[in-house]
């Protein structure tokens, strides 16, 4: 259940280790970070900063955490994440070359193969946190839905076996959101969702934590911003306030 922004987590008395985001103000949504080991579904509509904020995670894990990442691009080269990455200030050929990042570009539609890709180079490198970006890509493997749902979901299980920190990327109209195939549903930890809400006659970016097991969660959509240095969520603003 969300509790109201700032409450204290009171669910066990167990403490939740938790994985910073490296996305300023995000963590504070989600009382700290997301819990380790939970698999996120970052939703969002074009443009609204899902791929900055994977490359922004990745980051945070291999320069500040000591936690190595993988990258599985479903749909950019890998030349282009990392000329991407570096538009705001992230090395990513750096991390390649230290062992502390692995980014593969997947081209090919056997979804058996590209489970077993993305478990191999998990292990590959010991890596701790894992983005899958686009997941909307998922729907290129499948010719009916009801197997997309089964393996996408067999997926999921596999990758909270392992145990890394996971964010896959769903995209979504301005109007509605539509599920990964039931990832969201069944197997998902979390949802975060990022929006464009247009206010009079201009678009505000705002974010939101639908749900996220084992932590309490903000309430509240909180603008953001993307700057030259990844994105920001404006903790102290409200939605409808003018963001400058």
């Amino acid at each position: 259940m969300a509790a109201k922004e700032g409450k204290a987590l009171k669910t066990t008395s167990r403490t939740v280790e938790r994985t910073k985001s490296g996305i300023p103000g995000l963590d504070s949504l989600m009382n700290g970070g997301i819990p380790k080991g939970n698999l996120v579904v970052l939703s969002g509509d074009p443009g609204s900063g899902k791929t900055v904020m994977c490359w922004q995670f990745l980051n945070e894990g291999a320069v500040n955490q000591g936690e190595n990442g993988v990258y599985i691009s479903l749909e950019e080269t890998i030349d282009s994440i990392i000329f991407g990455a570096s538009e705001f200030g992230w090395d990513f050929k750096k991390l390649l070359e230290d062992g502390k990042l692995k980014i593969i570009a997947i081209e090919l539609y056997d979804f058996e193969r590209l489970k077993n890709t993305v478990e191999d180079t998990i292990k590959s490198v010991d890596a701790k946190r894992v983005v899958i970006d686009p997941g909307v890509i998922f729907k290129l493997f499948f010719d009916r839905e009801l197997d997309a749902r089964k393996r996408i979901v067999s997926l999921g299980k596999m990758l909270k076996r392992i145990g890394c920190t996971t964010i896959i990327t769903n995209e979504i109209a301005l109007d509605k959101t539509v599920s990964l195939y039931g990832l969201e549903e069944y197997v998902a930890d979390g949802v975060i969702l990022l929006y464009h809400t247009k206010i009079k006659n201009r678009f505000i970016r705002s974010i939101g934590v639908l749900k996220m097991r084992n932590t309490q969660i903000a309430e509240q959509l909180k603008p953001i911003k993307i700057t030259e240095n990844g994105i920001i969520v404006l903790t102290k603003g409200q939605l409808y306030e003018d963001v400058n």
